[in-house]
């Protein structure tokens, strides 16, 4: 009896074996994939790297000549080393050279306020009771150039020095914008005498009206520098001092007048 049984299980564990079928395996299946895809052409490959990736460089792809590729003073594969484009502000400009020997007058432009003023005459004598200044320093010289300079010396130091030429005829030297005594002034002259060596010199200040502001601020610095002036004499409007050099070197005047239209402080320095 128990025999019959065990035959009739196993019969029914083999029909059931044979009616059920196996799965497939996950290998076959990726081979099966593998075999229905389409097999594209893969690109030609050198060595290990990717030529389709970003940075590799491909020898059959042209490459653009990009400004800044080529280094100059450095050999490349095909394309000539030029030099890069010189850069404004790199190259200094030669400087303007003075004329040879200052020889052919060049008078200045016509300027309204540019009018001739007489230098003053040193005074003979000092007034009864004047006591000069021990302190005071000797004037030399002005503008950095020694009185007694000759013409075309005096000249061709103002050009090396940055000084504003407007002409120079007749041994006189027409400038402008210039500084002096820590203030400005518009105009100045400096003159030669018949000897064509500087003599002089001459600084204009003008306003269209009447204000003592530049003649008092000039005239409290030459008193501290110079001491009292030996000579002062006002009339009506117009002011004029004058000081002594340290050791009775040159003088110093100072003027403040109205002419043609216009208000004026006059510095005057001469030997």
């Amino acid at each position: 009896m128990k025999t019959s049984i065990r035959n009739m299980i196993a019969s029914v564990t083999l029909a059931l074996a044979l009616a059920i079928p196996a799965p497939a395996l996950p290998q076959s299946r990726r081979g099966d994939r593998q075999h229905n895809r389409t097999e594209r052409p893969q690109p030609e490959q050198h060595g290990n790297r990717r030529p389709d990736r970003p940075g590799n460089r491909q020898p059959d792809r042209p490459r653009p000549n990009r400004p800044g590729n080529v280094r100059p003073g450095r050999p490349q594969s095909g394309r000539p080393a030029t030099p890069p484009p010189a850069r404004p502000g790199h190259v200094r400009p030669t400087p303007p050279q003075p004329p040879h020997n200052w020889s052919r007058p060049a008078p200045p432009p016509p300027h309204r306020y540019r009018v001739p003023r007489p230098i003053p005459r040193r005074p003979v004598a000092p007034p009864p009771g004047y006591r000069p200044y021990v302190h005071a320093p000797a004037l030399r010289s002005i503008l950095g150039i020694t009185f007694g300079t000759v013409y075309a010396s005096a000249l061709t130091y103002l050009f090396n020095s940055g000084y504003t030429i407007d002409g120079y005829a007749d041994n006189t030297i027409y400038l402008s914008d210039v500084t002096l005594l820590g203030s400005g002034w518009p105009l100045a002259t400096l003159y030669c005498n018949n000897s064509g060596r500087l003599a002089s010199a001459q600084f204009s200040y003008y306003t269209g009206y009447s204000s003592l502001s530049r003649y008092n601020q000039i005239y409290n610095l030459l008193c501290g520098t110079y001491g009292s002036p030996l000579s002062l004499t006002a009339d009506g409007i117009a002011r004029q001092a004058m000081w002594y050099g340290g050791g009775g070197t040159g003088y110093i005047t100072l003027e403040f007048y109205f002419y043609n239209g216009s208000y004026y402080t006059t510095l005057s320095v001469s030997t």
